[in-house]
C-alpha cells in the first residue's frame, strides 16, 4: 500500500510532444465541469521558465530569496528556490483539493495515464516497461494492452476512469 493519497494520477509519455499537455488540459476542463477540485503539478528544469528575466520576483529569486509568493486577489502563486523531495510536493500540492493531475515524473510512485502517440515512439511505455502503476493508455492507434485504451478525445471515459481510481 502507498504512503501517498490515491488521487493522484499522472499523465506520461516516452517522448515530450506526445499530447499530455493538451489532454491534461482536457481533463482539467471536464473535471472542474463535474465540481471537482484540481491541482496540476508540472515539473520546471529552470526558474526561467517560471519567471521572466527583469521581473521583480524574478530578480528576489536571483538574489536568494527562499520562498517567493506572488498574489492578487484573485490567486496566488509561490514557488521556492530549494529542490522539493516527493513528500512535500504532494502535501502542498493536496490541501483542498479532490484530485491532483501531474505532467510526467515517470519514476514517481503513482498511479499513470500513458499517452502514447506512434508519430513519436513505436512501442508505449506500458508495454516495454510495465508495472502495476498503469491504470490506461491514451493512444491515437487501436491497441490491445493489458489496460484500457482511451482515444485522445474521449476525455469524459478518460475522467470517469480518473475518478472512479481516485475514489
Amino acid at each position: 500500500m502507498s504512503k501517498y493519497p490515491k488521487n493522484i494520477i499522472s499523465f506520461v509519455a516516452k517522448e515530450s510532444g506526445s499530447g499530455k499537455t493538451y489532454t491534461i488540459e482536457h481533463v482539467i476542463d471536464e473535471l472542474k465541469k463535474r465540481g471537482l477540485k484540481v491541482t496540476a503539478i508540472k515539473h520546471a528544469a529552470h526558474l526561467e521558465i517560471l519567471d521572466k528575466k527583469g521581473k521583480d520576483t524574478y530578480k528576489f529569486a536571483k538574489k536568494g530569496a527562499d520562498r517567493i509568493i506572488l498574489y492578487s486577489k484573485d490567486a496566488l502563486y509561490m514557488y521556492e528556490l530549494k529542490s522539493p523531495d516527493t513528500d512535500y510536493i504532494i502535501d502542498l500540492a493536496s490541501k483542498d483539493v479532490d484530485i491532483m493531475i501531474m505532467e510526467g515524473n515517470k519514476q514517481w510512485p503513482f498511479k499513470k495515464i500513458e499517452v502514447f502517440n506512434s508519430k513519436l515512439t513505436s512501442r508505449p511505455m506500458c508495454i516495454d516497461e510495465p508495472s502495476s502503476n498503469f491504470i490506461a493508455i491514451i493512444s491515437d492507434i487501436d491497441m490491445t494492452t493489458d489496460i484500457p485504451c482511451y482515444e485522445f478525445d474521449d476525455i469524459k471515459g478518460i475522467c470517469d476512469l480518473i475518478i472512479e481510481t481516485c475514489s
